[in-house]
């Protein structure tokens, strides 16, 4: 394999950049950015989506055929809701990829590290491909690997 290939579990990225769809004006200038950017994969908040089909979703802008999707459980403080929206996130077709977040302060948004790391060994034993984003602390860092985390994404 190619030193310019990043492994994500069973995906091979040409493109480091992983790129959210939030923030953005409208879902037409999301699509655009997505577009531009040259992004494989793409974080989508599984809070967020609107998972009715019957209604405009973000999901109508961003191609499963072209974009690796990387759903997220942003705004989740506690282990259980982390867990529960990311099964839910794979129950709906999204993926069993997960960036997992678990708040530990509102204030400053700092994961609670003893909650997501409960939550990644929950999650990889239910067979999720988990990608835990946690502070700069390489002991944490360890532990997440050791649960089965297949990366470490720093704050």
């Amino acid at each position: 394999m190619s030193a310019d290939i990043l492994q994500i579990g069973p995906h091979a990225l040409r493109s480091r950049l992983i790129v959210g769809t939030g923030k953005y004006a409208s879902f037409q200038q999301m699509e655009e950015a997505l577009e531009a950017s040259g992004v494989q994969m793409v974080t989508v908040a599984v809070r967020r989506v609107n998972l009715d089909r019957a209604k405009e979703s973000l999901l109508d802008f961003v191609n499963p055929k072209k974009y690796i999707l990387l759903p997220n459980t942003a705004g989740c403080y506690t282990k259980e809701d982390a867990v529960r929206t990311a099964r839910l996130g794979r129950a709906a077709g999204l993926s069993n990829l997960v960036k997992l977040e678990v708040i530990g302060d509102e204030r400053t948004l700092m994961p609670d590290t003893e909650a997501l790391l409960a939550a990644t060994k929950e999650l990889v034993k239910d067979g999720f491909i988990v990608m835990p984003y946690t502070n700069d602390d390489p002991v944490m860092a360890k532990k997440l690997e050791d649960a089965g985390a297949v990366c470490v994404m720093p704050l």
